[in-house]
């Protein structure tokens, strides 16, 4: 059993019984001396907290006799922490906590649970009304107007985030904290399968994040945190229900989500139903072919999500467990004009289970023990002219353990175990990977250290990787080859160390430093073979093309390394606030995937001799750039959100990397007046000449948005209605991080009314 010893740990923990024979209260409130209601407070590395009352109170059960760090939080205040050395009986802790003018959510996807003010590294947060009307189809498209991140836009349907210009296996993207155990990190065409519109918030982790969550973090992470599982109580119920209409694809989604407990036991529901047709577009779809209709053709879709979600919460600990099903069938936008070529479309389902749990001071010298896991059985066909061709499958295991330690000397934070299996197998026309196994375990330790108006952090992680391989066939002109590759064994090291810095009231910087390591993906070393939904010729990196013959290498890959430095400077209070992130990302071994200028047929007598031959190969390369964010408020109604972001590629032998995205500045102009938000701004995209070899400059464009927002608060809920605008001028759009910028462009003008009733 490959997580038994996970499970065993899980299990020792649950004979431990915590004693709570001491009880920490106090009050919570601002300067003013007003108390602040719903504010969290906690220990730190346990699993449960207390939440302020009407009048500030809370109370708060701990061990006896521990060394306590509490932590006090609360939206739009910054926290506050104090250190109790030893608690019996009954102690009191005051907290007053400083207003600041950005929200200041917990991020859940960082180890010690902190805010993005209190994050070594950068973090950007999605939530609340910005989270409904940015929600789209993809992942990629609801997140792409966040700071360092760009979508891939593989049509309106298999969008992924790409940070800071890096995608695929180097983003990690997961549901409450674990692998979404889907196919997207193997081609541009799969889909991201989880469903922002039924989110709490989605969490952006940019830069290496890989102490926690390994291999597939070495460019950053995405989380979306839903409701299917709670580690605080839930007592009567709460819920929304929703829908939206888009003119530009007559897109209609009806959303519901449904919690209710009794204070221990809680049950959860959700679903999203979802219908588009073909997206309209400005001008021409393929550059020089005439497209009258204004329409992309096969960019349909059609998605169904359900989830459900139970657990107990209490005094000692919490469990949950949740499950979700996804069917999604979607088209493949055509790459090229002319009836001979395939409709393509994919039609794929993904059942997935978690299970999460919790419990407090389950032995002597920790505060908490953690453990979650998953299970993911996820498949998709690829339809040619509506038949089957070629059948994806994976199923995905992970378990992770973490234990908060009660601080060691003055330093405090969490230890752990993680292992994930990966099965994955290609059958069909399109196998271009032989069937592979792919297991990791590691162990990681994050520890943290606050000494005056300094945060410390310092972390590792070790992590064993091995990938199992099988046989497959080869075309050339040496005819037909069975090839076996040799499997890869390494150990990847990751080490980080940051500090966060207040050194005067609402300013902080953080500065990060990190060596993470990554082991290649099956794709990036075995791809042979055509790829219709992509329309081009795949070679992996372990092979030599020669005189067109294909030869396998023979030798074994290099890990990538990757040695970031990052900078963030915030303002968050006074009047007006402001983020600026500078990065340099030096990486050795780094997998690109480039056209190199041949076409399938020089490889010698295979199908598709026209398709064009992309390979993967490694070099070193350089990633630098920054994120900049500022609001300014103009007046009492008035204020201006303002952005800019810029990631520059390069290889060591003075080439470019391929698509990545040019400088994009933005700037919006907001009113707000009792219950009414509205809003009107511009994204500017500059033009990408530094461009790969083989790879096309790519013009710049302008996207002009608009939105009107309207609240009406009852004491039975919140309605919230809002109509949108997206690219109101009507402009074509070629985004230089697809791999089809020359054949689908983004889509034309389109109006969004939606309506949202939450209780």
């Amino acid at each position: 059993m490959k997580f038994a010893p996970l499970y065993l740990a899980l299990a020792a923990a649950g004979l431990a019984t915590p004693a709570f024979a001491a009880v920490v209260t106090g009050t919570v409130s601002d300067a003013s001396g007003s108390p602040i209601v719903g504010a969290a407070v906690s220990v730190d590395g346990a699993a449960t907290q207390a939440v302020t009352d009407k009048n500030g109170n809370y109370s708060l059960k701990v061990a006896d006799n521990s060394h306590l760090h509490l932590h006090a939080g609360a939206d739009n205040f910054a926290h506050s922490e104090v250190e109790i050395d030893t608690a019996t009986g009954s102690l009191s802790k005051d907290f007053v906590l400083a207003p600041v003018n950005v929200e200041n959510i917990v991020v859940t996807g960082s180890p010690l649970g902190r805010t993005a003010l209190e994050s070594t590294t950068p973090v950007s947060v999605l939530s609340d009304d910005a989270l409904r009307k940015a929600t789209a189809p993809s992942l990629g498209d609801t997140l792409e107007n966040q700071p360092g991140v760009q979508a891939s836009h593989f049509g309106p349907a298999a969008s992924r985030p790409i940070i800071r210009g890096m995608d695929g296996p180097r983003v990690q993207v997961l549901e409450n904290g674990l692998g979404v155990g889907d196919a997207s990190t193997v081609s541009a065409d799969h889909a991201v399968t989880t469903e922002a519109s039924t989110a709490r918030q989605i969490e952006i982790l940019r830069g290496p994040a890989t102490l926690l969550y390994g291999n597939g973090a070495i460019g950053g992470v995405v989380n979306v945190v839903d409701y299917r599982y709670s580690d605080q109580p839930i007592d009567g119920m709460t819920g929304s229900v929703g829908a939206r209409y888009s003119t530009v694809d007559d897109g209609k989604t009806a959303v519901a989500n449904l919690n209710t407990g009794n204070g221990k036991y809680y049950w959860h529901v959700d679903g999203t139903h979802r219908r588009a047709s073909d997206e309209d577009i400005p001008g021409q779809a393929i550059e020089g072919v005439d497209n009258p209709s204004g329409k992309l053709a096969n960019s349909q879709l059609s998605l169904d999500d359900f989830g459900f979600g139970t657990g107990y919460t209490g005094d000692d600990g919490y469990i949950g467990v949740s499950g979700s099903r996804t069917e999604n069938k979607y088209g493949i936008p055509p790459s090229e004009a002319g009836s001979d070529e395939p409709t393509v479309s994919i039609d794929m389902r993904k059942t997935a289970w978690q299970l999460h749990s919790g419990l407090n001071d389950p032995f002597k010298g920790f505060k908490s023990l953690k453990f979650d896991g998953g299970y993911t059985h996820y498949t998709h066909a690829e339809l040619e002219n509506g038949d089957p061709d070629t059948v994806f499958t994976n199923k995905y295991s992970e378990g992770r353990v973490t234990l908060a330690n009660d601080p060691w000397g003055e330093w405090q934070g969490v230890v752990g175990l993680h292992a994930t299996h990966r099965d994955y197998r290609i059958d069909g026309e399109e196998s271009l990977t032989p069937n592979t196994k792919t297991d990791s375990v590691a162990a990681f330790i994050v520890q943290e250290r606050k000494v005056g108006d300094f945060r410390y952090q310092l972390g590792g992680r070790l992590e064993n990787y091995h990938l199992k391989s099988g046989s497959m066939d080869l075309e050339s002109l040496a005819g037909d080859q069975q090839y076996s590759p040799s499997d890869i064994k390494d150990n990847d090291l990751s080490l980080s160390a940051g500090t966060v810095w207040d050194f005067t009231p609402g300013y902080n910087l953080s500065v990060s430093l990190s060596r993470a390591e990554r082991s290649a993906t099956a794709e990036e070393l075995y791809s042979y073979g055509p790829h219709d939904a992509t329309r081009t010729f795949e070679v992996g990196s372990l092979y030599d093309i020669n005189g067109g013959n294909v030869i396998p290498v023979g030798s074994d890959p290099k890990q990538e390394t990757a040695n970031n430095l990052d900078l963030t400077l915030r303002k968050f209070d006074g009047a007006w606030s402001g983020t600026l992130s500078v990065f340099y990302n030096k990486v050795d071994n780094y997998f690109y995937e480039h056209n190199t200028g041949l076409v399938a047929s020089d490889l010698g007598d295979v199908e598709d001799g026209d398709l064009p031959v992309y390979q993967f190969s490694q070099a070193d390369a350089t990633l630098y750039g920054f994120e900049a964010q500022v609001n300014v408020p103009i007046g009492d109604y008035w204020s201006i959100d303002a952005m800019s972001d810029y990631t520059r590629g390069k290889l060591k032998d003075g080439g470019n990397l391929p698509r990545i995205s040019p400088l994009r500045v933005g700037s919006t102009l907001n009113f707000d007046y009792q219950d009414w938000h509205a809003d009107v701004g511009a994204t500017a995209y500059s033009k990408q000449d530094k461009t790969a070899e083989n790879e096309t400059d790519t013009a710049g464009y302008t996207l002009v948005n608009a939105s009107v927002g309207y609240h009406v608060y009852q004491s039975s809920g919140d309605l919230f209605v809002f109509l949108q605008g997206n690219n109101l001028t009507d402009k074509e759009a070629r985004p230089a991080t697809s791999f089809l910028k020359d054949t689908v462009p983004l889509p034309g003008r389109n109006l969004t009314l939606g309506v949202r009733y939450s209780f």
